[in-house]
């Protein structure tokens, strides 16, 4: 009884080794890109899509983006590459229960051709193998062509989150997809 007990106590361990992502090649659209793991290099490009993305506002600072490459053993920021430059991000946290996508981000240049699906698909995957039980994200209220990529993949809207984003006083949707093991 004694040792079951003790076992009860003991913290639950539930981060894997580093999370593992190879470079790879993949077609889009009928374009070449690369995706690989974001890295400490990648994060001034990160702002720049950023502030391309939100009208030359970042919502994440370099401290935040540092931070989050740092946990490699529970999140995981992919970069897609068209060549040298960075047109794209996803970012995500992975326990056994839950992956939460974080952050993701598409050129204006780059938007309207399927990378956002691509991207969040990728991290579908990741979260199934990882193995978590569902994975989970926030979008704008008023962020609806962001919402039909995700409810095309499978998320529903849980929740409405009330001024969600702060500055803007906007409010956001919860979206959940649950994940068959």
């Amino acid at each position: 009884m004694w040792n079951k007990f003790r076992e009860y106590l003991k913290p639950q361990i539930w981060v894997k080794k580093e999370m593992p992502y190879t470079t790879r090649r993949v077609e889009i659209d009928e374009t070449t890109f690369y995706l690989a793991r974001a890295s400490q290099n990648d994060i001034t490009a990160l702002l720049d899509i950023e502030r391309s993305v939100y009208a030359g506002q970042t919502p994440w600072d370099r401290w935040t983006f540092t931070s989050e490459l740092s946990k490699r053993k529970t999140s995981l920021y992919l970069v897609l590459c068209q060549g040298t430059e960075v047109v794209a991000f996803v970012g995500a946290w992975f326990s056994t229960n839950e992956a939460h996508i974080t952050n993701i981000a598409v050129r204006p240049s780059y938007q309207k051709r399927g990378i956002g699906h691509f991207l969040v698909h990728e991290m579908v995957s990741l979260a199934h193998d990882y193995p978590s039980q569902k994975i989970t994200l926030e979008v704008r209220a008023s962020n609806t062509s962001a919402q039909a990529v995700y409810q095309r993949l499978g998320f529903t809207v849980v929740r409405t989150r009330p001024n969600y984003y702060i500055q803007e006083k906007e409010d956001a949707f919860s979206m959940c997809r649950i994940l068959s093991q």
